[in-house]
């Protein structure tokens, strides 16, 4: 009877270490699924990040226009003598859309003086100044915005020689 017994426990002894081993070999697949899983996830929030950000660029880029016009607005009406109730109610429009646009993270670009930086910066003309260093902006023609660290639309400039 010693000799059945002994085969029962190695009978078991090996069961148990095969269902060790099946354990162990689920517990690794499980493990790996659920870091793809989490790859995945993180993988997709930068993915709905990005079509976000460029979403939001194409939209507060269509604002753009509207806030230069604002602008040009302002300058004309700088120019006359009395401005009345009309230009003061269109200057604190011009006010909150530059707020909201503020708000939703717009920011202009930082142009006149600087150095020449394509990324940022689209060059209309090549011009000569005395005293000015070569591939400084000089003049800036048109208003450059970033949302974040992404360029909504880049400064239209004038740049030294």
């Amino acid at each position: 009877m010693r000799e059945e017994e002994k085969k029962k426990v190695k009978k078991l002894i090996s069961a148990y270490k095969k269902q060790k081993r099946e354990k162990e070999d689920y517990l690794e697949g499980w493990k790996r699924a659920k870091a793809d899983l989490d790859n995945y996830k993180r993988k997709e929030k930068e993915r709905l990040e990005r079509f976000s950000l460029q979403d939001k660029k194409e939209f507060l880029r269509k604002f753009l226009p509207v806030l230069d016009n604002f602008k040009r607005a302002e300058e004309e009406a700088s120019k006359a003598e009395e401005k009345g109730e009309v230009v003061e109610g269109l200057l604190k429009i011009k006010e909150q859309l530059e707020d909201i646009l503020h708000r939703e993270g717009l920011r202009e670009i930082e142009a006149l003086g600087r150095e020449f930086n394509p990324e940022y910066h689209d060059a209309i003309e090549m011009v000569e100044y005395e005293g000015k260093e070569s591939g400084i902006i000089v003049e800036e023609i048109g208003k450059g915005y970033l949302l974040g660290e992404e360029v909504v639309r880049p400064s239209k400039v004038k740049v030294n020689k």
